[in-house]
Protein backbone atom coordinates (compact mmCIF):
# COMPACT_ATOMS: atom_id res chain seq x y z
CA UNK A 1 0.00 0.00 0.00
CA UNK A 2 3.00 2.27 0.20
CA UNK A 3 4.54 4.13 3.05
CA UNK A 4 1.41 5.66 4.54
CA UNK A 5 2.81 7.16 7.71
CA UNK A 6 3.91 10.21 5.72
CA UNK A 7 0.29 10.75 4.80
CA UNK A 8 -0.68 10.83 8.40
CA UNK A 9 2.00 13.41 9.16
CA UNK A 10 0.67 15.63 6.44
CA UNK A 11 -2.93 15.31 7.64
CA UNK A 12 -5.07 18.37 8.13
CA UNK A 13 -4.62 18.14 11.88
CA UNK A 14 -1.22 19.58 11.31
CA UNK A 15 -2.37 23.17 10.72
CA UNK A 16 -1.36 24.87 7.50
CA UNK A 17 1.26 27.54 8.17
CA UNK A 18 3.08 29.95 5.96
CA UNK A 19 6.17 32.26 5.93
CA UNK A 20 6.34 35.08 8.47
CA UNK A 21 5.85 38.64 7.26
CA UNK A 22 5.23 41.99 8.86
CA UNK A 23 5.41 43.10 12.49
CA UNK A 24 2.81 43.50 15.17
CA UNK A 25 0.26 46.14 14.23
CA UNK A 26 -2.52 47.86 16.09
CA UNK A 27 -6.07 46.69 15.61
CA UNK A 28 -6.87 49.70 13.45
CA UNK A 29 -3.85 49.04 11.22
CA UNK A 30 -4.83 45.39 10.97
CA UNK A 31 -8.36 46.21 9.85
CA UNK A 32 -7.05 48.61 7.22
CA UNK A 33 -4.61 45.97 5.97
CA UNK A 34 -7.46 43.53 5.59
CA UNK A 35 -9.29 45.87 3.26
CA UNK A 36 -12.09 46.93 5.60
CA UNK A 37 -11.98 50.56 4.44
CA UNK A 38 -13.92 49.43 1.37
CA UNK A 39 -16.55 47.90 3.62
CA UNK A 40 -16.96 50.61 6.24
CA UNK A 41 -20.02 52.13 4.67
CA UNK A 42 -21.84 48.86 4.24
CA UNK A 43 -20.80 46.43 6.92
CA UNK A 44 -22.87 48.15 9.62
CA UNK A 45 -26.06 47.82 7.59
CA UNK A 46 -28.32 44.80 7.96
CA UNK A 47 -29.99 44.98 4.57
CA UNK A 48 -28.76 41.72 3.04
CA UNK A 49 -28.35 38.11 4.08
CA UNK A 50 -24.84 36.83 3.15
CA UNK A 51 -24.61 33.40 1.56
CA UNK A 52 -21.63 31.02 1.41
CA UNK A 53 -20.68 29.25 -1.85
CA UNK A 54 -22.38 26.15 -0.42
CA UNK A 55 -25.62 28.05 0.08
CA UNK A 56 -25.45 28.47 3.87
CA UNK A 57 -26.92 31.76 5.02
CA UNK A 58 -26.22 34.10 7.90
CA UNK A 59 -29.38 34.67 9.92
CA UNK A 60 -30.31 38.37 10.23
CA UNK A 61 -31.13 37.83 13.91
CA UNK A 62 -27.60 36.58 14.56
CA UNK A 63 -26.13 39.58 12.78
CA UNK A 64 -28.32 41.92 14.82
CA UNK A 65 -27.06 40.34 18.05
CA UNK A 66 -23.48 40.70 16.85
CA UNK A 67 -24.09 44.39 16.04
CA UNK A 68 -25.39 44.84 19.59
CA UNK A 69 -22.03 43.61 20.86
CA UNK A 70 -22.92 40.08 21.99
CA UNK A 71 -19.58 38.30 21.98
CA UNK A 72 -20.92 34.82 21.20
CA UNK A 73 -22.78 36.19 18.19
CA UNK A 74 -19.72 38.09 17.00
CA UNK A 75 -17.69 34.87 17.20
CA UNK A 76 -20.33 32.93 15.27
CA UNK A 77 -20.54 35.56 12.54
CA UNK A 78 -16.75 35.63 12.29
CA UNK A 79 -16.60 31.87 11.94
CA UNK A 80 -19.33 32.02 9.29
CA UNK A 81 -17.13 34.28 7.18
CA UNK A 82 -14.07 32.10 7.84
CA UNK A 83 -16.03 29.15 6.45
CA UNK A 84 -17.13 31.25 3.46
CA UNK A 85 -13.49 32.18 2.77
CA UNK A 86 -12.11 28.67 3.14
CA UNK A 87 -14.85 27.09 1.01
CA UNK A 88 -14.60 29.59 -1.84
CA UNK A 89 -14.08 27.91 -5.21
CA UNK A 90 -12.67 31.08 -6.80
CA UNK A 91 -9.71 32.43 -4.77
CA UNK A 92 -9.40 35.40 -7.12
CA UNK A 93 -12.94 36.62 -6.63
CA UNK A 94 -13.79 39.68 -4.58
CA UNK A 95 -15.86 37.47 -2.29
CA UNK A 96 -12.69 35.97 -0.82
CA UNK A 97 -11.29 39.36 0.18
CA UNK A 98 -14.67 40.41 1.56
CA UNK A 99 -15.04 37.19 3.55
CA UNK A 100 -11.54 37.54 4.99
CA UNK A 101 -12.15 41.15 5.91
CA UNK A 102 -15.52 40.44 7.53
CA UNK A 103 -14.09 37.44 9.38
CA UNK A 104 -11.26 39.57 10.73
CA UNK A 105 -13.66 42.34 11.75
CA UNK A 106 -16.04 40.17 13.73
CA UNK A 107 -13.38 37.94 15.24
CA UNK A 108 -11.39 40.99 16.32
CA UNK A 109 -14.44 42.47 18.03
CA UNK A 110 -15.01 39.21 19.91
CA UNK A 111 -11.30 38.73 20.65
CA UNK A 112 -11.07 42.20 22.19
CA UNK A 113 -13.87 41.12 24.54
CA UNK A 114 -11.52 38.32 25.71
CA UNK A 115 -13.18 35.49 23.82
CA UNK A 116 -10.35 32.96 23.73
CA UNK A 117 -12.09 31.01 20.96
CA UNK A 118 -12.22 34.16 18.84
CA UNK A 119 -8.58 34.94 19.61
CA UNK A 120 -7.58 31.46 18.48
CA UNK A 121 -9.71 31.58 15.32
CA UNK A 122 -8.41 35.05 14.45
CA UNK A 123 -4.80 34.00 14.95
CA UNK A 124 -5.30 30.88 12.85
CA UNK A 125 -6.93 32.88 10.09
CA UNK A 126 -4.14 35.43 9.97
CA UNK A 127 -1.40 32.82 9.61
CA UNK A 128 -3.37 30.81 7.04
CA UNK A 129 -4.50 33.71 4.88
CA UNK A 130 -2.78 34.83 1.71
CA UNK A 131 -2.09 38.23 0.21
CA UNK A 132 -2.90 41.39 2.12
CA UNK A 133 -4.95 39.54 4.71
CA UNK A 134 -1.97 37.52 5.90
CA UNK A 135 -0.11 38.71 8.99
CA UNK A 136 1.85 36.02 10.80
CA UNK A 137 3.19 38.30 13.54
CA UNK A 138 -0.30 39.48 14.47
CA UNK A 139 -1.58 35.93 14.18
CA UNK A 140 1.04 34.71 16.65
CA UNK A 141 0.11 37.47 19.07
CA UNK A 142 -3.54 36.41 19.09
CA UNK A 143 -2.64 32.73 19.28
CA UNK A 144 -0.43 33.40 22.29
CA UNK A 145 -3.25 35.23 24.06
CA UNK A 146 -5.64 32.41 23.25
CA UNK A 147 -3.21 29.76 24.49
CA UNK A 148 -2.65 31.62 27.73
CA UNK A 149 -6.44 31.67 28.14
CA UNK A 150 -6.57 27.88 27.80
CA UNK A 151 -7.09 27.28 24.07
CA UNK A 152 -5.10 24.11 23.34
CA UNK A 153 -5.38 24.46 19.56
CA UNK A 154 -3.64 27.84 19.74
CA UNK A 155 -0.54 26.34 21.36
CA UNK A 156 -0.66 23.49 18.84
CA UNK A 157 -0.60 25.94 15.92
CA UNK A 158 2.24 27.91 17.52
CA UNK A 159 4.17 24.65 17.66
CA UNK A 160 3.56 24.09 13.95
CA UNK A 161 4.77 27.61 13.19
CA UNK A 162 7.91 27.11 15.26
CA UNK A 163 8.70 23.85 13.50
CA UNK A 164 8.25 25.37 10.06
CA UNK A 165 10.11 28.58 10.82
CA UNK A 166 7.97 30.92 8.71
CA UNK A 167 10.79 33.15 7.56
CA UNK A 168 12.93 32.32 10.57
CA UNK A 169 15.07 29.31 11.35
CA UNK A 170 12.95 26.30 12.32
CA UNK A 171 12.96 25.82 16.07
CA UNK A 172 11.97 22.24 16.96
CA UNK A 173 12.78 22.78 20.64
CA UNK A 174 10.27 25.63 20.80
CA UNK A 175 7.77 23.53 18.83
CA UNK A 176 8.03 20.75 21.40
CA UNK A 177 7.53 23.25 24.20
CA UNK A 178 4.32 24.53 22.59
CA UNK A 179 3.06 20.99 21.94
CA UNK A 180 3.67 20.10 25.58
CA UNK A 181 1.50 23.01 26.62
CA UNK A 182 -1.19 21.98 24.13
CA UNK A 183 -1.00 18.39 25.33
CA UNK A 184 -1.40 19.57 28.91
CA UNK A 185 -4.67 21.18 27.81
CA UNK A 186 -5.90 17.92 26.30
CA UNK A 187 -4.95 18.29 22.62
CA UNK A 188 -4.61 14.80 21.11
CA UNK A 189 -2.89 16.11 17.99
CA UNK A 190 -0.16 17.55 20.19
CA UNK A 191 0.30 14.11 21.75
CA UNK A 192 0.84 12.69 18.27
CA UNK A 193 3.26 15.46 17.35
CA UNK A 194 5.26 14.79 20.51
CA UNK A 195 5.32 11.13 19.54
CA UNK A 196 6.76 12.08 16.16
CA UNK A 197 9.32 14.32 17.84
CA UNK A 198 10.57 11.47 20.01
CA UNK A 199 10.48 9.02 17.12
CA UNK A 200 12.46 11.29 14.82
CA UNK A 201 14.58 13.19 17.34
CA UNK A 202 13.07 16.62 16.62
CA UNK A 203 13.88 18.99 19.48
CA UNK A 204 14.41 16.01 21.84
CA UNK A 205 16.67 12.98 21.99
CA UNK A 206 15.21 10.07 19.98
CA UNK A 207 13.32 7.66 22.23
CA UNK A 208 11.16 5.06 20.53
CA UNK A 209 9.59 3.82 23.78
CA UNK A 210 8.47 7.33 24.68
CA UNK A 211 7.15 7.80 21.14
CA UNK A 212 5.13 4.60 21.37
CA UNK A 213 3.77 5.61 24.75
CA UNK A 214 2.63 8.95 23.35
CA UNK A 215 1.08 7.35 20.27
CA UNK A 216 -0.79 4.88 22.47
CA UNK A 217 -2.06 7.65 24.69
CA UNK A 218 -3.31 9.60 21.66
CA UNK A 219 -4.79 6.40 20.25
CA UNK A 220 -6.70 5.80 23.49
CA UNK A 221 -8.10 9.30 23.11
CA UNK A 222 -9.44 8.30 19.69
CA UNK A 223 -6.84 10.08 17.56
CA UNK A 224 -6.96 8.28 14.20
CA UNK A 225 -3.54 9.31 12.93
CA UNK A 226 -1.82 7.86 16.00
CA UNK A 227 -3.87 4.70 15.62
CA UNK A 228 -2.73 4.46 12.01
CA UNK A 229 0.89 5.13 12.90
CA UNK A 230 0.83 2.34 15.50
CA UNK A 231 -0.73 0.04 12.91
CA UNK A 232 2.04 0.75 10.40
CA UNK A 233 4.75 0.24 13.03
CA UNK A 234 3.31 -3.15 13.98
CA UNK A 235 2.72 -4.03 10.32
CA UNK A 236 6.26 -3.19 9.25
CA UNK A 237 7.97 -4.24 12.47
CA UNK A 238 9.41 -0.80 13.13
CA UNK A 239 11.21 -0.96 16.46
CA UNK A 240 9.36 -4.13 17.39
CA UNK A 241 8.59 -7.61 16.11
CA UNK A 242 6.08 -7.63 13.28
CA UNK A 243 2.58 -8.38 14.55
CA UNK A 244 -0.08 -8.26 11.84
CA UNK A 245 -2.90 -9.04 14.28
CA UNK A 246 -1.98 -6.02 16.38
CA UNK A 247 -1.60 -3.98 13.20
CA UNK A 248 -5.10 -5.01 12.11
CA UNK A 249 -6.42 -3.96 15.52
CA UNK A 250 -5.07 -0.43 15.14
CA UNK A 251 -6.01 -0.21 11.46
CA UNK A 252 -9.58 -1.02 12.45
CA UNK A 253 -9.62 1.63 15.17
CA UNK A 254 -8.45 4.27 12.71
CA UNK A 255 -10.77 2.97 9.98
CA UNK A 256 -13.76 3.22 12.27
CA UNK A 257 -12.75 6.82 12.92
CA UNK A 258 -13.03 7.47 9.18
CA UNK A 259 -9.33 7.56 8.30
CA UNK A 260 -9.15 6.55 4.64
CA UNK A 261 -5.57 5.16 4.53
CA UNK A 262 -6.44 2.82 7.41
CA UNK A 263 -9.68 1.77 5.72
CA UNK A 264 -7.79 0.86 2.55
CA UNK A 265 -5.16 -1.16 4.39
CA UNK A 266 -7.78 -2.89 6.53
CA UNK A 267 -9.64 -3.83 3.34
CA UNK A 268 -6.44 -5.30 1.99
CA UNK A 269 -5.84 -7.36 5.13
CA UNK A 270 -9.38 -8.75 4.94
CA UNK A 271 -8.79 -9.73 1.33
CA UNK A 272 -5.56 -11.46 2.29
CA UNK A 273 -6.76 -12.88 5.57
CA UNK A 274 -3.73 -11.44 7.36
CA UNK A 275 -4.27 -10.57 11.00
CA UNK A 276 -8.01 -11.09 10.50
CA UNK A 277 -10.29 -13.84 9.20
CA UNK A 278 -10.41 -13.60 5.41
CA UNK A 279 -13.64 -11.91 4.39
CA UNK A 280 -14.07 -10.46 0.92
CA UNK A 281 -17.27 -8.67 1.93
CA UNK A 282 -15.31 -6.75 4.57
CA UNK A 283 -12.51 -6.15 2.07
CA UNK A 284 -15.07 -4.62 -0.28
CA UNK A 285 -16.73 -2.54 2.45
CA UNK A 286 -13.58 -0.96 3.79
CA UNK A 287 -12.01 -0.47 0.36
CA UNK A 288 -15.19 1.23 -0.83
CA UNK A 289 -15.16 3.54 2.20
CA UNK A 290 -11.59 4.55 1.45
CA UNK A 291 -12.23 4.98 -2.28
CA UNK A 292 -15.22 7.21 -1.61
CA UNK A 293 -12.82 9.57 0.15
CA UNK A 294 -10.54 9.60 -2.89
CA UNK A 295 -7.92 7.27 -1.44
CA UNK A 296 -5.76 5.79 -4.21
CA UNK A 297 -5.14 2.52 -2.38
CA UNK A 298 -8.85 2.10 -1.80
CA UNK A 299 -9.51 2.60 -5.53
CA UNK A 300 -6.80 0.11 -6.40
CA UNK A 301 -8.20 -2.43 -3.93
CA UNK A 302 -11.59 -2.22 -5.65
CA UNK A 303 -9.96 -2.68 -9.05
CA UNK A 304 -8.38 -5.94 -7.91
CA UNK A 305 -11.59 -7.15 -6.27
CA UNK A 306 -13.58 -6.54 -9.46
CA UNK A 307 -10.84 -7.97 -11.67
CA UNK A 308 -10.85 -11.24 -9.72
CA UNK A 309 -14.50 -11.28 -8.68
CA UNK A 310 -13.73 -11.38 -4.97
CA UNK A 311 -16.74 -10.47 -2.84
CA UNK A 312 -18.37 -8.90 -5.87
CA UNK A 313 -19.49 -9.96 -9.33
CA UNK A 314 -16.47 -10.02 -11.63
CA UNK A 315 -16.44 -7.01 -13.95
CA UNK A 316 -13.51 -6.00 -16.12
CA UNK A 317 -15.23 -2.69 -16.87
CA UNK A 318 -15.45 -1.84 -13.17
CA UNK A 319 -11.88 -3.01 -12.61
CA UNK A 320 -10.66 -0.74 -15.41
CA UNK A 321 -12.64 2.20 -14.01
CA UNK A 322 -11.13 1.81 -10.55
CA UNK A 323 -7.62 1.27 -11.94
CA UNK A 324 -7.98 4.55 -13.84
CA UNK A 325 -9.16 6.40 -10.73
CA UNK A 326 -6.27 4.99 -8.71
CA UNK A 327 -3.79 5.82 -11.49
CA UNK A 328 -5.07 9.38 -11.70
CA UNK A 329 -4.33 9.64 -7.98
CA UNK A 330 -0.71 8.61 -8.65
CA UNK A 331 -0.99 4.97 -7.57
CA UNK A 332 2.09 3.46 -9.25
CA UNK A 333 0.81 -0.13 -9.18
CA UNK A 334 -2.43 0.89 -10.88
CA UNK A 335 -0.51 2.88 -13.48
CA UNK A 336 1.61 -0.20 -14.20
CA UNK A 337 -1.52 -2.33 -14.64
CA UNK A 338 -3.06 0.21 -17.01
CA UNK A 339 0.09 0.09 -19.10
CA UNK A 340 -0.17 -3.70 -19.28
CA UNK A 341 -3.89 -3.55 -20.12
CA UNK A 342 -3.33 -1.13 -23.00
CA UNK A 343 -0.40 -3.10 -24.40
CA UNK A 344 -2.19 -6.44 -24.27
CA UNK A 345 -5.60 -5.09 -25.27
CA UNK A 346 -7.50 -6.66 -22.38
CA UNK A 347 -10.95 -5.12 -22.83
CA UNK A 348 -9.56 -2.08 -24.64
CA UNK A 349 -8.02 -1.39 -28.02
CA UNK A 350 -4.28 -2.06 -28.09
CA UNK A 351 -2.49 1.27 -27.69
CA UNK A 352 1.28 1.18 -27.18
CA UNK A 353 1.45 4.94 -26.73
CA UNK A 354 -1.07 4.80 -23.88
CA UNK A 355 0.85 1.89 -22.35
CA UNK A 356 4.05 3.92 -22.51
CA UNK A 357 2.30 6.91 -20.90
CA UNK A 358 1.16 4.94 -17.85
CA UNK A 359 4.39 2.99 -17.48
CA UNK A 360 6.38 6.21 -17.62
CA UNK A 361 4.23 7.79 -14.92
CA UNK A 362 4.79 4.80 -12.63
CA UNK A 363 8.47 4.51 -13.54
CA UNK A 364 9.06 8.13 -12.56
CA UNK A 365 7.69 7.24 -9.12
CA UNK A 366 10.32 4.52 -8.79
CA UNK A 367 8.10 1.51 -9.60
CA UNK A 368 10.61 -1.15 -10.66
CA UNK A 369 8.22 -3.27 -12.76
CA UNK A 370 7.20 -0.17 -14.74
CA UNK A 371 10.82 0.84 -15.19
CA UNK A 372 11.48 -2.62 -16.63
CA UNK A 373 8.38 -2.49 -18.83
CA UNK A 374 9.19 0.99 -20.10
CA UNK A 375 12.82 0.19 -20.83
CA UNK A 376 11.82 -3.04 -22.54
CA UNK A 377 9.60 -1.21 -25.04
CA UNK A 378 12.72 -0.20 -26.96
CA UNK A 379 14.08 -3.68 -27.59
CA UNK A 380 10.57 -4.93 -28.40
CA UNK A 381 10.13 -2.19 -30.99
CA UNK A 382 7.04 -0.83 -29.26
CA UNK A 383 8.09 2.80 -28.73
CA UNK A 384 8.76 5.53 -31.26
CA UNK A 385 10.08 7.93 -28.63
CA UNK A 386 12.45 5.91 -26.43
CA UNK A 387 16.14 6.10 -27.28
CA UNK A 388 18.55 3.26 -26.62
CA UNK A 389 20.25 5.29 -23.88
CA UNK A 390 16.95 6.03 -22.17
CA UNK A 391 15.94 2.38 -22.34
CA UNK A 392 19.27 1.34 -20.82
CA UNK A 393 18.77 3.94 -18.07
CA UNK A 394 15.28 2.70 -17.14
CA UNK A 395 16.38 -0.92 -17.17
CA UNK A 396 19.33 0.05 -14.98
CA UNK A 397 17.05 1.73 -12.45
CA UNK A 398 14.89 -1.37 -12.26
CA UNK A 399 17.97 -3.58 -11.92
CA UNK A 400 19.23 -1.45 -9.02
CA UNK A 401 16.00 -2.33 -7.21
CA UNK A 402 16.66 -6.04 -7.69
CA UNK A 403 14.68 -6.68 -10.88
CA UNK A 404 16.71 -9.55 -12.36
CA UNK A 405 15.01 -9.60 -15.77
CA UNK A 406 15.83 -5.91 -16.14
CA UNK A 407 19.48 -6.57 -15.36
CA UNK A 408 19.68 -9.29 -18.02
CA UNK A 409 17.85 -7.22 -20.64
CA UNK A 410 20.02 -4.20 -19.94
CA UNK A 411 23.17 -6.26 -20.42
CA UNK A 412 21.82 -7.69 -23.66
CA UNK A 413 20.83 -4.23 -24.92
CA UNK A 414 24.25 -2.83 -24.16
CA UNK A 415 25.97 -5.70 -25.94
CA UNK A 416 24.16 -5.26 -29.24
CA UNK A 417 23.80 -2.34 -31.57
CA UNK A 418 20.93 -3.78 -33.53
CA UNK A 419 17.90 -1.57 -32.96
CA UNK A 420 14.64 -3.47 -32.56
CA UNK A 421 16.13 -6.82 -31.60
CA UNK A 422 13.91 -8.67 -29.13
CA UNK A 423 15.97 -9.41 -26.04
CA UNK A 424 13.04 -9.51 -23.66
CA UNK A 425 12.62 -12.28 -21.15
CA UNK A 426 8.86 -12.44 -21.54
CA UNK A 427 5.62 -10.49 -21.21
CA UNK A 428 5.29 -7.19 -19.32
CA UNK A 429 5.69 -7.36 -15.56
CA UNK A 430 2.20 -6.75 -14.17
CA UNK A 431 3.56 -6.41 -10.65
CA UNK A 432 0.76 -8.50 -9.20
CA UNK A 433 -2.32 -6.81 -10.64
CA UNK A 434 -1.39 -3.35 -9.45
CA UNK A 435 -0.36 -3.88 -5.84
CA UNK A 436 2.54 -1.57 -5.11
CA UNK A 437 5.91 -3.08 -4.34
CA UNK A 438 6.46 -1.17 -1.11
CA UNK A 439 5.91 -2.66 2.36
CA UNK A 440 3.70 -3.53 4.11
CA UNK A 441 1.63 -4.86 1.20
CA UNK A 442 2.28 -8.45 0.07
CA UNK A 443 2.11 -9.23 -3.63
CA UNK A 444 -1.43 -10.42 -4.29
CA UNK A 445 -4.75 -11.46 -2.79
Amino acid sequence: MGNRESVGKANATHSGVRAQRGRRESTARLLLGLGLVWLLGACNQIDAVPVTPEGATLAPELLERAERGEVDAQLEVGLFYVDAWRSSTDPESGNVARSQAEAARWLTLAAEQESSAAQSALGQMLVDAEGEARNVAEGKRWLTRAGQAGEASAFFTLGELALRGDGEDPNPELAVAYWRRAEGLGHSGALHRLGEAYEEGLGVDPDLETALSLYRKASSAGYAISQYRLAVMHDQGEGMSRDVSEAAHYYKLAAENGYAPAQAQLGYLYARGEGVIQRYDEALRWSQSAAEQGDADGCNNLAVLYLKGLGVEQSFEEALRWYRLAAQRQHAGAQNMLGTIYLTGEGVAVNANEAEHWWRMAAEQGHSASQYNLGGMFSRGLSTTLSRDEAVDWLGRAAQQGHRSAARERAALQSTASVGSDDSDGPPDESTDGWTDEAPTPTTF
